[in-house]
């Protein structure tokens, strides 16, 4: 298998041997222009409607599969309000977004097919921002927590940290007192 490499001309071959930190996997495929698993993070302009960003979402992944991608996973563009506000220029006007369609795609894709696919998200001016990431193929979507319901419940979280004390006013009965009363008790307490 390394003879094969080997024997392949390749006038990158002397840099990816220089680099050490690469493995032996990760030059073969190098190498061989194999496929790599991306993810692409997007924001289309809130300008558009509902049912233009599923036309442009469909354009995207039209442009995906002609780069010749293999579709992994995928979410659907949802309208979130941003973070801070974004600026991007469409037809020579700039534009300030404060909500977007954000949405995302995993996909496999070779070399030749990531410059394809780059230049087409520059020239397309639907998408406000974008983040094209090498990942894996496992889902690293983390799971959502369930909402702890005893968080917003009127008793106390931890039952052992509160003693149970008997109702003493069962015990005894309750005799209004006059000021001069309290007063005294008072002082009698301070002194």
């Amino acid at each position: 298998m390394i003879d094969e490499i080997l024997s392949v001309p390749n006038p990158n071959m002397d840099e990816l041997i220089k680099d050490e930190t690469k493995s032996f996997q990760q030059i073969e495929s190098e190498i061989k222009g194999e496929m790599r698993v991306y993810e692409l993070s997007f924001i289309f302009s809130s300008l558009l409607s509902p049912e233009d960003m599923a036309l442009k979402f469909g354009d995207l992944k039209n442009l995906l599969m002609v780069s010749g991608a293999r579709f992994i996973t995928e979410e659907m563009p949802r309208l979130i309000p941003l973070a801070y506000t974004m600026v991007a220029t469409i037809g020579n006007k700039k534009y300030k977004f404060n909500n977007g369609y954000f949405g995302w795609v995993k996909f496999e894709l070779g070399q030749e097919g990531i410059l394809n696919l780059k230049e087409g998200l520059k020239t397309n001016e639907d998408i406000v921002r974008h983040l094209l990431i090498k990942t894996v193929r496992e889902n690293t979507l983390a799971p959502r927590k369930p909402m702890n319901r005893e968080r917003f419940s009127s008793k106390p979280r931890y039952s052992s940290a509160v003693k149970s004390q008997p109702d003493k006013s069962e015990d005894k009965e309750v005799m209004p007192m006059d000021k001069e009363a309290v007063d005294k008790k008072i002082e009698e307490l301070i002194s």
